[in-house]
């Protein structure tokens, strides 16, 4: 267990030294053989398959593997409201009923205040007594420090106290109020149902081409887009289904959106989150006929959704 718990604590400080210069970090997978040797694996794909393969690779190890960790980035809310995490799941070959999470909170580094990484916090033991508490921390920690570069990184740049830190990119997304940011997390999915059912049904093809559009880092370019994405991103089947059952006015919450994306953003940067929210509803229009508009021909009916879409945001032109 304790050399497991090492080579997890070893490629999450490798994680931190990615996160540390405002990277993205890509999910990874560490693994620990039977020979004491370690290796990674990054999930190169969007993020909602590299989630699920992630957690599928750590619940079925080899026969060579003792143990490993999987490793992804994410949003946990706190006292002090929510900030961007590492979190860390890792599992045991020789027992699977042992289950470990670990949290990492850090300020991302294109906070105004820069990178800064904050207190572990162990959020899963199954299979654990309590009073092994500490010993699996110190085990952790070696790990962490025996990586060159993200242990000298989290001695350099840690802050007990973790704070709000989603505001990447810019501050933008710190102007917001918690249940002001939590109808923007509801933006793409108005859309999204006022193109996709523009002709009355939603078509699979829509739901699959919204999920990949959602998961695309050169379509979701808007940073304040890309925050609720980060969000959302690993619910979105689930929350499509709980709006779909609800009897929403689409326009209705769309004039909400707009009425707090103007109070709470400068002109400019109000716009261009409008002009993202409406090219995410034209990508959904073009996949009805084909997939991000190879072939696909937009409809009298969607053309009309992705008007009203315009009008009620008040999209300007630029």
């Amino acid at each position: 267990m304790e050399k497991t718990l090492k080579m997890a604590g070893k490629f999450a400080s490798h994680a931190i030294w990615s996160v540390s210069s405002g990277e993205t970090l890509i999910p990874i997978v560490g693994y620990l053989k039977s020979d004491g040797s370690n290796f990674m694996e990054r999930l190169v794909m969007d993020s909602i398959q590299a989630i699920s393969l992630g957690e599928k690779k750590i619940s079925e190890l080899g026969t060579e593997i003792l143990g490993a960790a999987f490793i992804k980035d994410g949003l946990i809310t706190l006292e002090t409201g929510k900030t961007d995490a590492l979190i860390i799941d890792v599992r045991f070959s020789e027992n699977n009923e042992q289950k470990l999470q670990f949290i990492i909170p850090y300020r991302n580094a294109n906070h105004s205040e820069g990178f800064a990484v904050h207190r572990l916090k162990i959020t899963k033991l199954e299979g654990f007594s309590e009073d092994v508490v500490g010993s699996i921390s110190n085990a952790f920690f070696d790990g962490l420090e025996s990586h060159k570069e993200g242990g000298k990184i989290w001695n350099e740049k840690y802050v007990d106290q973790a704070g709000v830190s989603v505001g990447y990119g810019s501050d933008e997304n710190t102007n917001f109020s918690s249940d002001d940011f939590e109808t923007l997390k509801q933006s793409v999915f108005l859309i999204f149902f006022l193109v996709a059912a523009a002709d009355g049904k939603v078509d699979k093809k829509e739901l699959i081409a919204f999920i990949k559009l959602l998961s695309d880092p050169e379509k979701i370019t808007n940073t304040l887009l890309n925050r609720i994405v980060t969000n959302v991103i690993n619910d979105v089947p689930t929350i499509i289904s709980e709006m779909a059952k609800k009897k929403l006015d689409y326009i209705e919450e769309l004039g909400k959106l707009k009425k707090i994306i103007d109070n709470n953003l400068s002109a400019e940067e109000a716009n261009s989150f409008k002009i993202s929210l409406f090219l995410v509803g034209r990508e959904i229009a073009e996949a009805s006929g084909g997939f991000f508009g190879f072939g696909s021909k937009i409809s009298k009916e969607e053309k009309g959704a992705l008007a009203a879409i315009a009008l009620c945001l008040g999209v300007t032109p630029s």
